[in-house]
């Protein structure tokens, strides 16, 4: 079942990038710089990047890399957060959004990197959670 979630993750991600790029004209006329999208994009972020986190992490048991993943979840929440209520500027925004965006890649890369070292002959996280 993990396997399955996992696998189904990876698809999704490949299928994503190329939809982003046919996006960019649209996200040109101003769509990314809404508070409402940064909203709906963290609603999505947060739940699929912890159900992957927290799978990587049953299998190689470095939950080093959930608590970093966790801490650019909390600089993401508190950019939009900030930006809100008006307690952070613009520029904070934004460090605070990338920061966020820079650890969650980093925990999403070292997931990968340590599933592949632990299972090497299983592509795209396919090992049985058993192992």
């Amino acid at each position: 079942m993990g396997a399955m979630l996992l696998s189904g993750l990876c698809l999704v991600h490949c299928l994503a990038l190329p939809l982003l790029v046919a996006a960019l004209p649209w996200a040109m006329a101003g769509l990314f710089t809404s508070e409402s999208f940064h909203f709906w994009m963290l609603i999505a972020v947060v739940p699929s990047s912890f159900a992957a986190l927290l799978l990587g992490c049953r299998r190689h048991r470095d939950w080093r890399v959930l608590a970093v993943g966790a801490c650019g979840v909390l600089l993401l929440s508190a950019g939009l957060v900030g930006s809100v209520y008006g307690v952070i500027a613009h520029r904070g925004e934004t460090v605070l959004t990338v920061c966020g965006a820079l650890l969650l890649a980093a925990a999403h890369t070292a997931n990968f990197v340590l599933h592949r070292r632990r299972h090497p002959d299983h592509p795209h996280g396919s090992a049985p959670l058993d192992e």
